[in-house]
């Protein structure tokens, strides 16, 4: 692994050298001076695959980021950006790679346009253009509104190549409130322009928290003050009144009794008498079962 990692530094050493006596030779002043050791150092990030379209455009812009740091020529970016392909995308380019004709200098323009046109093709493209005139604000802050706008602004470059367009193409997106007082600003760049929306996205927060400790302020006063419901009022007692105690109320049902039994004295002469509870004759000797109610005849 060493080894095949030495041998492609020096096979990209032998590029760079290559190319700098081309441009020594036509008169133009070489501006490289980094090794491949010197990119390496810089921890470029590797590329396998993109699952969406902004990831293609964060991993080129990193790379351009690198190779204005180390000064490096067209030939040479393309070398070490390719060497960061792996995966799925280092599979694409060695295919791709073949296309061209043999002998072919590939610039690090052409590189991306392939790139791009793999990874964002015009139909991803004309998707995120829509998704773009599409966004609102609705009930995102403002740096969160900025950062969608700003990732979806990189498929619509004819609304953003100029600073009138971008503040028009970012007040699309803004509701009634907030076009109330940011629809006619008149600052003349972009960055002002969202300073100014922040300052009066602060302004509008803390006008509704104070409206909402307002009216919570508001709704404990009036609590506090309700009479209490039933609660009877005291009345003082009356000269010369008795004391009467509290009775119990009469719920209107008669309570069960237990049946009670009554011994009827036995009668001197023989035979049945006449019973004075029930106006029946009974044998002597017999025991009689009021009724429950207690009623007599």
């Amino acid at each position: 692994m060493e080894q095949m990692q030495c041998n492609m530094e020096e096979a990209l050493r032998n590029i760079a050298d290559n190319t700098r006596r081309g441009d020594n030779q036509s008169g133009c002043e070489v501006n490289q001076y980094s090794s491949f050791k010197d990119f390496m150092d810089t921890k470029p990030l590797v590329f396998k695959e993109a699952l969406e379209p902004h990831e293609v455009d964060e991993w080129i812009n990193t790379m351009e980021q690198k190779f204005r740091l180390l000064r490096m020529t067209e030939e040479l970016k393309v070398e070490y950006a390719t060497h960061q392909l792996q995966g799925p995308a280092g599979i694409w380019w060695s295919h791709h790679r073949t296309t061209y004709p043999e002998g072919t200098l590939i610039t690090w323009n052409r590189f991306t346009t392939a790139v791009w046109g793999n990874y964002i093709p015009l139909g991803v493209v004309e998707m995120k253009v829509g998704e773009f005139m599409k966004l609102s604000h609705g009930t995102k802050s403002v740096k969160e509104y900025l950062h969608a706008f700003n990732n979806l602004a990189r498929y619509a470059p004819e609304f953003m190549n100029t600073e009138a367009k971008k503040i028009a193409s970012f007040q699309r997106g803004f509701g009634l409130k907030m076009l109330k007082t940011m629809g006619t600003g008149t600052r003349a760049t972009f960055n002002a322009y969202i300073s100014d929306c922040l300052t009066q996205e602060n302004n509008n927060n803390n006008y509704s928290a104070s409206k909402s400790r307002k009216r919570a302020f508001e709704a404990g006063s009036s609590q506090s003050r309700a009479p209490v419901v039933g609660r009877q009022q005291y009345r003082p007692p009356t000269l010369g009144a008795r004391f009467r105690p509290p009775q119990k109320k009469n719920t209107g049902h008669l309570t069960q009794q237990k049946p009670y039994k009554v011994a009827v004295a036995p009668a001197k002469a023989k035979g049945k008498s006449s019973c004075s509870t029930c106006c029946q004759h009974h044998d002597q000797g017999a025991v009689l079962q009021l009724p429950q109610d207690g009623a007599v005849c």
